[in-house]
C-alpha cells in the first residue's frame, strides 16, 4: 500500500519560532493597515503558515488580506495570504492561521528555502 491518503503538504513546526513581520496592505482599515508589526512564525506548510504577533486584526475568516515577511535560510521572503482564523492567546497576543496565496514561482521559492532551512537545521544538530 505505497500511495499515501495525505491531501494537505507536510507542515515544518519551528522549534524555534522565527521572527516574522505581518503586514495589512495600505488599502485596508483597521488595525496595522499599511505598516509592518512583528510576529513570530511557529509553523508553515506550502498552503499556510501559524503565527502569534500582539496586532488585533479583529478579522471577518477569509476577507482579511495581509503580507508575511520572514527570512527562512539566506533569502528574505515575502507572501500574501488571508486570515483563516485567530484567537486570542495569552494576554496581548493574537494566534492566526494564515492560508498564503502562492504562485507556482513563489511555491517553488519557498519549497527551494524550506529544503536549505532544514538541511542547515539537520548539520546544526550533528
Amino acid at each position: 500500500m505505497d500511495d499515501s491518503s495525505r491531501k494537505e503538504p507536510f507542515r515544518y513546526v519551528m522549534n524555534q519560532p522565527i521572527t516574522c513581520w505581518l503586514e495589512v496592505p495600505a488599502g485596508n482599515v483597521g488595525p496595522g493597515a499599511g505598516r509592518l508589526t512583528e510576529g513570530m512564525l511557529l509553523d508553515l506548510s506550502r498552503s499556510g503558515c501559524k503565527v502569534r504577533t500582539s496586532l488585533n486584526l479583529r478579522f471577518t475568516a477569509g476577507d482579511t488580506k495581509l503580507i508575511i515577511h520572514f527570512q527562512l535560510a539566506d533569502t528574505m521572503l515575502q507572501f500574501e495570504g488571508s486570515v483563516r482564523w485567530g484567537w486570542m492567546f495569552g494576554l496581548g497576543q493574537f494566534q492566526y492561521g494564515i492560508r498564503l496565496d502562492l504562485s507556482e514561482e513563489e511555491e517553488e521559492r519557498l519549497l527551494r528555502e524550506l529544503e536549505i532551512w532544514t538541511g542547515a537545521a539537520r548539520a546544526e544538530s550533528l
